[in-house]
């Protein structure tokens, strides 16, 4: 399994948690539209990696490193949604593209992003006042 998937599933695993209170492997399948057994097979890795509780037939949970590492990669994806809506794209494109491209980038890359996004919106706020 590639990293950009482990980062995928991750990073849906803490949304539905973050919506629902917690989640069930049924919940990924429905939210990333995979089959079953994809799913099981990915939870067996992220434990694997310590970055999930799972048990069959219990709710999944995120370790600390889990949940760190899940909300930094919420964070570079919300950088990326803002900047493709920002630019008038909508709302199912920028979704689709931002979970595309957040995994190809460097760290570098989308630091330099968030700094300008955040000037970005600086010069825009200051506008308004």
């Amino acid at each position: 399994m590639s990293s950009r998937a482990v980062e995928n599933y991750l990073r849906a695993l803490y949304e539905i948690i973050e919506k629902k209170g917690s989640a069930r492997p049924k919940d990924l399948a429905r939210n990333l539209n995979v089959s079953a057994p994809s799913v099981t097979e990915m939870l067996q890795k992220l434990a694997e990696l310590k970055l999930i509780n799972y048990q069959k037939r219990k709710d999944i949970s995120l370790t600390e490193k889990g949940r760190k590492k899940a909300i930094a990669l919420k964070a570079r994806y919300q950088i990326f949604l803002k900047l493709f809506k920002m630019a008038g794209v909508s709302s199912a494109t920028a979704y689709a593209d931002s979970c595309r491209i957040e995994n190809q980038l460097s760290a570098e890359t989308v630091s330099k992003l968030v700094e300008f996004m955040e000037r970005l919106e600086k010069t825009m706020l200051c506008k308004k006042l």
